[in-house]
Order: C-alpha cells, then structure tokens, then sequence
C-alpha cells in the first residue's frame, strides 16, 4: 500500500541521514576539528602534546596540562535540552580560546571535557589562568528557553605540569584526571593542582 511504501521510503531517509552525519563526524576527526565547537579534537591534541612535552624536555621550559570539565552537564541537557547543553560547551570553548596565548593548544577532549596545554607556563601560572577561565564560565549568560531564567553553569579545572608530574603525556593526563576527581568530590567549581 501507498502508506507503507510512504514509511519504507523514510526509513531508508533516516538511515542515510545517519549514515551522512557518521561520515561528516568521520571527516571532521580526519580533519582534526571538533564539530560543535571548532576546536581542535582530541586526537590532534593528543598529538601535539607529545610533540609540546617533547621540545620541552628539549629546552628545559615547564609546560602545563589544564582540564575543564563543566560540572552537570547531563542534568543541564535532561532539563534543558541538548542543544543548551551544546551552547554551554560551545561557549565555555570559546572563553577556553580567548583565555590562551597563540602559542598554547586548546581543544575539545570530548563530552563535557574541554583541555590545554600551556607552553613555557608553570603549575602556578596555569592555575591563574584556569581560575580565569573558571571564573568566566560561572558568568556565562544561558537562559532556559522556555521561562527565560538564567542556568547556573560553573566548571572544575585540573592542572598538572612537567616536569612536576612526570615527563611523559600519560603522566600529565592521570595527574590532571585524579585531581580533577578530587576537586569534584569536593563540591565542583573549582581549581585544582595535581599532587606530586
């Protein structure tokens, strides 16, 4: 009949569809870039870590690895919806590249994790700047689409340094990770340095 030849065709839509939006996710990781916020992935970052830690061994600089992870971010898209979900990790982005010089690397890690690395920068000064940035996001002007009220958005940072925390990039992305655990136990919004 008309109205199941009518479904059948909008299946095979929805699955190109779906197939289109996998190969346009597919191309994007090839071309480094995050979809949602047009930072560099996390592959390219993982990258340019190894190469930054790298020279910095090189050169005898320190370097600094920052995590920003936007605190209840799946509460804010169960409430709010997905799509101020992605405003609020789009904006945090944008506040993440306006607060590094040229020569750091910002990128989207994935879900709500945003990340750095901060050339020639200590854990003291990495933790300015991330105060900054924690700052900023707790300031970000989203309102609820449906009564107009502003959402409260804050954000935890992590921070670990070579060569405080090691020389190899899994050092510094395990320090950052444990002490971003625990500045979350401790009641999010806040800023941490990792241990020695």
């Amino acid at each position: 009949t008309f109205i199941e030849k009518e479904a059948s065709i909008n299946d095979e839509i929805d699955r190109l569809r779906h197939q289109l939006a996998n190969c346009e996710a597919r191309l994007q990781e090839m071309m480094g870039t995050d979809v949602l916020t047009g930072l560099p992935n996390r592959h390219v970052f993982k990258e340019h870590l190894t190469h930054s830690l790298k020279r910095a061994l090189r050169l005898g600089y320190s370097l600094s690895f920052m995590i920003i992870d936007i605190d209840h971010l799946r509460d804010i898209n169960l409430k709010f919806g997905h799509e101020i979900g992605d405003q609020v990790i789009v904006e945090a982005g944008k506040i993440l590249m306006n607060s590094v010089r040229e020569i750091d690397m910002p990128a989207r890690w994935g879900g709500e994790e945003l990340v750095a690395v901060l050339h020639e920068t200590d854990a003291e000064g990495a933790k300015v700047v991330a105060e900054r940035i924690r700052r900023k996001i707790s300031m970000l002007d989203i309102k609820d689409p449906k009564s107009g009220k502003p959402i409260k958005v804050t954000a935890t940072l992590a921070v670990s340094n070579y060569p405080l925390h090691g020389n190899e990039p899994q050092d510094l992305l395990e320090s950052a990770s444990d002490a971003l655990l625990i500045a979350k136990e401790k009641g999010c919004n806040k800023v941490l340095i990792a241990q020695k």
